[in-house]
């Protein structure tokens, strides 16, 4: 019976000393450095890409410690990162830059990566290797825009120049994202591959590239990588490889036009005119010398893509005197205080509240309500215009026939006499 008992409890033994070797994290990590050739003064990005290939979750993940070898310059990268559950992995970018003054080279970046499980922790300390080239001719001046929206269309211009002394021939321009972004860009009508037969010396010249950004995306800051391949005056291909950071913002815009106005009364349509939807949605009425619009804030809610919605305000006019009415037409042609001018406020998909203002063209309030429907309003203005421009050619008519008559009479018994 004793030897029974003692089995057993060996036997449990070695299942707990199984199940505790078994169930354990295991943090596997991988790094890539873009570009992969950098100039003295020029930016990188390091892609550090983490796994749990273990069979428990890895809690109090963070870098502890990062070595520095060489002329490179880096923010405050500890950073806790969280956790990552077994089979799951995460992805960081850290920005890096190369002194102006470096050496060409191999230099190298070590992380210190803890992470645990209960009271034991483990480190791993994965290396990244940055390849610092000799200068170049040829430079990317500036990529512009420099951020893009969720669902845009819009052209991406690259800058390049040629600051040597020598001719550029058959200059190969490629530009291209990490592989876990690769559809988040799309060229429109054209790739991601342009030729230059030639650049000449101390030149400067633009790419234009029309791109549609993926609306199904997530917001993020990613690196462009860009890569140039041109022929030296010596007949060697030369590659020269650089970065670009891009902002890719879930910033949505709005359209705010008048619905209906009276004397006491204001109704705005308020229409997300963007890509993506806009949380907590609020207008605010923004100050007038003429009038004070109440409620100043009216609160919208969710505003979907193409969604649009109407707030109704009641106005109180200022100080409007009779000779401010023959200013009408003025108050319409400049830009003053009398336009309407609201704030929309909203949370985008990323949790960045943002605001954008807006500016409705002037309205002067009388002392008789009217309506006016927003969407007819240049029409009823082309119409106002033509009915007076009828009148005073109605007016002149008659007052023209009128002196003809008079002469006649006149002549007639003048021929009397």
């Amino acid at each position: 019976m004793k030897k029974m008992f003692a089995f057993s409890l060996f036997a449990l033994l070695l299942l707990n000393i199984a199940r505790a070797i078994t169930l354990q994290p295991i943090l596997y990590a991988t790094t890539q450095v873009y570009p992969q050739a950098i100039f003295p003064g020029g930016d990188g990005f390091i892609q550090l890409t983490l796994k749990n290939v273990g069979t428990d979750l890895a809690e109090s993940i963070k870098i502890s410690q990062v070595r520095i070898d060489g002329p490179i310059k880096t923010e405050e990268w500890n950073a806790n990162l969280g956790s990552l559950n077994p089979g799951d992995t995460s992805t960081y970018f850290f920005k890096f830059s190369v002194d102006q003054y470096a050496s060409p080279g191999l230099y190298t970046i070590q992380f210190a990566i803890d992470y645990c499980k209960n009271s034991i922790c483990q480190t791993i300390y994965p290396n990244v290797i940055v390849n610092v080239q000799a200068p170049s001719t040829l430079e990317l001046l500036s990529v512009n825009p420099s951020s893009l929206r969720l669902g845009e269309k819009a052209n991406i211009t690259f800058r390049i120049v040629n600051k040597g002394d020598f001719d550029v021939n058959n200059l190969v321009f490629t530009w291209s994202l990490p592989t876990n972004y690769t559809n988040l860009i799309l060229p429109l009508g054209t790739g991601n591959r342009l030729t230059i037969p030639k650049l000449p010396a101390k030149s400067i010249y633009d790419i234009t590239i029309p791109v549609y950004v993926n609306p199904s995306a997530e917001a993020n800051s990613i690196p462009l990588m860009i890569a140039l391949q041109y022929t030296d005056k010596a007949g060697n291909v030369q590659t020269i490889n650089l970065v670009a950071g891009l902002e890719i913002t879930s910033e949505t815009d709005f359209d705010v036009s008048i619905q209906e106005f009276s004397q006491n009364s204001l109704t705005l349509v308020i229409t997300n005119i963007g890509s993506t939807t806009a949380y907590s949605t609020i207008i605010r009425a923004l100050p007038s010398e003429k009038f004070i619009l109440s409620p100043s804030v009216a609160v919208l809610g969710n505003l979907n893509a193409g969604d649009y919605t109407t707030a109704t305000f009641s106005v109180q006019t200022l100080n409007i005197t009779r000779n401010e009415t023959s200013k009408i037409g003025e108050r319409f042609s400049n830009r003053t205080l009398d336009f309407i001018r609201v704030e929309v406020a909203y949370t985008d998909s990323s949790g960045v509240r943002r605001s954008v203002v807006k500016e409705i063209p002037p309205i002067y309030i009388g002392t008789s309500p009217r309506t006016i429907s927003t969407i007819k309003t240049p029409q009823a203005q082309r119409t106002q215009l033509s009915n007076e421009g009828l009148t005073y050619i109605l007016i002149g008519t008659i007052g023209m026939v009128a002196l003809v008559l008079i002469f006649k009479y006149a002549l007639k018994r003048g021929k009397k006499r």
